[in-house]
């Protein structure tokens, strides 16, 4: 064991303390996108937050990404509302802007769960509404749109949690069923339904199933790689947290051996007959309930010494002077 000096004994016994846990590098995030993540995303959570406040953030800066992907979706979708034939289509833009605006603030609230049910709604309708308003009944025209009903397929499992998309999915595909089969339709397409109507729906309902399943089973494992590295982050700092605990024993050992050595000194001093030897330890020192106490009857032990010394020469004066009396009485000189 290497040799301590006092002073570093004091130093040590001071200044002792386990260090904070260094936490790792802050997470990597669009710069240009950052202004955006301030009005639309929930506050980013310390890195040592449980899992779930975790997943949380993780789901709503998602959300605030896919949000902004939806303005612009409704931004395109504006011209086609003056030039298109179904005048419904502003309406239905302004009302899926306003609620997209009520989802942004309570995603930036942290109501992650509730903005994506929003969300999710919001752009189940959007296509719904557009399908079901075209004027003249269902056409060939409108099919392109059934392919909207994806969009609350992503929504739904970025937003809330995976197995969300398959109720999302059983809805859209209860909707293309229905509408092909009991709303109104044009001739042209009322003909090719009833010669290809497998043919026409199964790509739709086929689609929406194949997004689905991908998307559940790459946000399950983009989810559990998620659990694995906040698993292996919470060992890492349990091993941090390890070794700086065995140095901190290891550094109160070396205090308490070099604080025994001190105090043993000092009563080999005294033993041999240095009554001025003190134990040098601070008044933080783990030994100070010790020391102190040595301290006080070693000053107490020197003080009555030196008492004991002066009532020792007082006698020694007196008997002189005794003795000198003594002589005067009798005549000697």
């Amino acid at each position: 064991m290497k040799k301590l000096s006092l002073q570093a004994i004091d130093n040590l016994s001071e200044d002792m303390q386990v260090p904070a846990y260094l936490a790792s590098k802050p997470r990597q995030e669009n710069k240009g996108l950052r202004w955006w993540y301030r009005l639309t995303s929930p506050s980013e959570p310390e890195r040592s937050a449980p899992f779930k406040e975790q997943e949380r953030f993780r789901r709503g800066r998602t959300g605030s990404q896919i949000i902004l992907g939806l303005y612009l979706l409704l931004i395109i979708s504006v011209p086609a509302g003056f030039i298109g034939t179904n005048k419904y289509l502003i309406p239905i833009v302004i009302g899926s802007t306003v609620t997209l605006f009520v989802a942004m603030l309570l995603n930036r609230a942290g109501k992650v769960s509730f903005a994506g049910i929003l969300v999710v709604l919001t752009f189940i309708a959007f296509p719904i509404l557009n399908i079901v308003t075209t004027p003249g009944g269902l056409s060939m025209e409108v099919l392109p749109l059934f392919g909207l009903l994806i969009l609350p397929l992503l929504v739904a499992v970025s937003f809330l949690p995976p197995w969300w998309v398959f109720i999302v999915v059983l809805g859209n595909c209860a909707f293309t069923l229905f509408s092909l089969n009991f709303l109104p339709r044009t001739a042209e397409l009322d003909a090719i339904l009833a010669i290809a109507f497998i043919g026409i729906v199964t790509p739709i309902i086929l689609s929406q199933v194949i997004v689905s399943v991908v998307a559940y089973a790459w946000v399950q494992g983009t989810t559990q790689a998620l659990i694995r590295a906040d698993y292996a982050e919470e060992v890492a700092r349990l091993e941090h947290d390890l070794g700086q605990q065995a140095q901190l024993v290891a550094q109160q050992k070396m205090l308490l051996e070099g604080s025994i050595k001190a105090i043993v000194e000092t009563h080999m001093r005294v033993a041999n007959g240095d009554y001025t030897a003190r134990a040098p330890l601070a008044d933080k020192n783990i030994l100070w309930q010790i020391s102190g106490p040595l301290n006080n009857l070693l000053a107490r032990s020197q003080n009555l010494r030196l008492e004991v010394a002066q009532l020792q020469y007082a006698l020694h004066q007196a008997r002189g002077e005794n003795e000198r009396l003594k002589r005067t009485l009798r005549g000697t000189p």
